[in-house]
């Protein structure tokens, strides 16, 4: 009987792993077929409108779409967006969001802004999301360079004067761990050079879609993505840089323990917690 359920239960693990990876074939061809099919298309539009269009409003909509229809075509993947209240969209901001997943940058596109990523040298070479960012007019820096910050200090500033918002990922590469590390400076440089408020968004979830460093997706998730209060133009203003940095930080740590307690308890907290939902369970 024993041998009986060991090889019942291999199967069904051999089947579940099988099943797996079709799903991951499967999204891997649709999202390679369109990224192919939406480049085309993408270049066509930004040809016909680059000439009238300054912020380059037509192709962020088109990455608007591009970004959110990759969510739409899994059912098993949904967005939760909360407090777009907070949100002016009449004036441009600093936006700033932690970073767990690639996929960060298809739900940001939820917010209803034109805005330009800040975005590390690496990711501009690969194929079609590098492309894309050339054509969305987004801003490289290579990261450890003064010469490199200058200059995405001097092309935000382009941007902002004509309007558009400036999207950031502070902790500069996605989070190992999905909790909220360090804030490197950048962002609120550009707050205060250009004396603009800074937006911090939270984002959880979307590292069970495709977690960091892994070429599998994930099943069943939900991205949540929470807009905080903005901080004002004079607040900004009135603290140093890495104050603010600081400042941002703290603030959105406090808002992802409070989505994702668990994650931040230590190994000896868990298995705590966890005697009390069994206690309480009983």
């Amino acid at each position: 009987m024993k041998a009986i359920l060991i090889c019942m239960a291999y199967k069904i693990l051999k089947m579940r792993i099988i099943i797996k990876y079709i799903y991951n074939a499967v999204l891997w061809s649709v999202f390679i077929i369109d990224a192919v099919v939406l480049m085309i298309i993408n270049l066509a539009v930004f040809a016909v409108t680059y000439p009238f269009d300054t912020r380059r409003k037509v192709i962020h909509a088109f990455s608007y779409y591009w970004g959110l229809h990759y969510l739409w075509v899994n059912p098993l993947w949904k967005i939760e967006y909360l407090c777009r209240a907070n949100i002016d969209t009449k004036k441009p901001y600093v936006i700033v969001s932690n970073h767990q997943s690639m996929f960060d940058i298809c739900v940001i596109y939820k917010i209803p802004l034109v805005f330009k990523w800040v975005s590390k040298k690496e990711v501009f070479r690969i194929p079609f999301v590098g492309w894309l960012l050339m054509l969305h007019g987004d801003i490289m820096i290579k990261r450890g360079t003064t010469q490199s910050t200058k200059e995405m200090l001097k092309k935000a500033e382009a941007w902002v004067n004509k309007g558009c918002s400036i999207s950031i990922f502070p902790e500069g590469t996605r989070s190992a761990d999905g909790k909220i590390h360090s804030f490197r400076e950048g962002a609120f440089m550009i707050a205060k050079l250009n004396k603009l408020a800074i937006l911090p968004v939270v984002v959880e979830g979307t590292r069970k879609m495709l977690p960091t460093r892994s070429g599998l997706f994930g099943g069943c998730a939900t991205a949540r993505i929470h807009v905080l209060p903005e901080i004002s133009a004079e607040t900004v203003a009135s603290l140093k840089t890495r104050d603010l940095s600081d400042m941002l930080n703290k603030i959105m740590l406090e808002e992802h323990k409070r989505m994702v307690p668990e994650r931040y308890l230590s190994p000896q907290g868990r298995e705590k917690e966890s005697e009390n939902n069994s206690r309480n369970q009983s």
